[in-house]
């Protein structure tokens, strides 16, 4: 049974009366029929003298021992009722009060400390859960729980992120450097040979900054989409055709196969064409000579699945889980300049979902890697 605050209140007000009309009847049932009746007949015969005599001698007569007795165990009664009621509510008041305040208590004490900057404040829950139920107060420590575990991520992830971006600026800088102060220094003469590896480092910047403000973008929920329909099959070929001539250096097959005929879809043809990109760039990296890279589009139900697949070494199974993650290689001997910013990835996740897909990865020591991502299918028009 769950039972809100409001109820829990209201439940112990009512405990709290119940308990002081018990005591009173209680109390008022230990007066005798006698006595009542003694207490009447006396009431009777006063009436009775007092309309003979007059009101004046009637009243000058005050209640007999009998009544008096009488009323004084009724005022007894009503005393004993109403201080066992004050007690029942002092009691009740505390234990709920007490289940009230604690929590509060300790909600203030946790929002002030992750105020001064303690992420890792929680408020702490009870192991087994009240036989009334949890309440608003229990489900606002949650959520407040809840809210603090997001924050420590996120400060995890900005540090983490921080960190990389620093790692990542300060080679192609010390290299851009170097180069420079030795031609400054005269220990290099200012030719294209020696100017040539500071402006490679130069486009390696550029299209590190680019990533970075991309993914931001994206994981921003600002990354401009421009849609339009799309015939999928025709850009996956567009695609694979600019990759054709880097795979036939490396001996790398590249082919591409659409099972399912498939209607226009409304994406952005540059975003998709640019996770396609990324995918096929990446399994180019880790796909040997004499190997493979696969395309293949189809349909199920309400979306088109675009796969790519290579014959390439796999993804540790410890890996593969964080592969989308920012700044992360399976593979930690490649450079940046071979192995990519280790951005790749993750801006084809944020693009992806950016049009409502899904996108994943599965892999196969020795035989391969395989990455399908998903597209909603919002239009039946056919592609002409």
């Amino acid at each position: 049974m769950k039972l809100s605050l409001f109820w829990k209140l209201m439940l112990s007000f009512a405990l709290v009366v119940a308990i002081g009309l018990g005591a009173i009847i209680v109390i008022a049932n230990q007066i005798t029929n006698q006595e009542l009746m003694s207490y009447m007949m006396g009431q009777d015969q006063g009436m009775m003298m007092g309309s003979g005599m007059g009101q004046g001698q009637g009243a000058m007569h005050g209640p007999s021992q009998m009544q008096q007795r009488t009323l004084d165990r009724i005022n007894q009664a009503v005393l004993i009722g109403g201080g066992v009621a004050l007690l029942a509510a002092l009691v009740i008041g505390f234990v709920v009060f007490r289940a009230i305040t604690h929590p509060i208590d300790q909600l203030s004490h946790a929002a002030h400390s992750l105020a001064r900057g303690d992420l890792s404040a929680r408020v702490a829950t009870t192991a087994q859960p009240s036989r009334l139920g949890d309440d608003e107060l229990t489900e606002l420590g949650a959520t407040f729980n809840v809210m603090a575990d997001s924050l420590q991520k996120a400060e995890a992830l900005r540090r983490d992120m921080t960190a990389d971006i620093a790692h990542e600026l300060r080679t192609p800088l010390a290299v851009m450097r170097g180069n420079l102060e030795a031609m400054l220094d005269g220990v290099y003469p200012p030719d294209a040979e020696h100017l040539q590896p500071v402006l490679n480092q130069v486009h390696l910047l550029t299209r590190l900054v680019e990533d970075l403000r991309t993914l931001a973008l994206a994981e921003a929920g600002q990354l401009p989409l421009t849609k339009r329909p799309i015939d999928l099959g025709r850009l996956i070929e567009t695609t694979l055709a600019s990759f054709q001539a880097e795979a036939a250096t490396q001996r790398v097959t590249l082919t591409a196969a659409s099972i399912d005929s498939l209607p226009a879809i409304e994406i952005d043809p540059d975003r998709v064409q640019q996770t396609i990109g990324i995918l096929i760039a990446n399994a180019l990296r880790h796909t040997p000579g004499d190997g493979s890279i696969n395309i293949r589009l189809r349909r199920d139900n309400a979306q088109a699945i675009i796969e790519v697949a290579d014959s390439g070494a796999g993804i540790p199974p410890d890996d593969l889980p964080h592969v989308f993650e920012r700044f992360y290689r399976a593979d930690k001997s490649r450079s940046r300049e071979s192995g990519g910013s280790g951005l790749g990835l993750a801006i084809a996740r944020s693009i992806v979902q950016a049009h409502g897909g899904t996108i994943g990865a599965t892999s196969e020591l020795g035989k391969g890697t395989l990455i399908q991502f998903t597209l909603p299918i919002k239009s039946d028009k056919a592609t002409g």
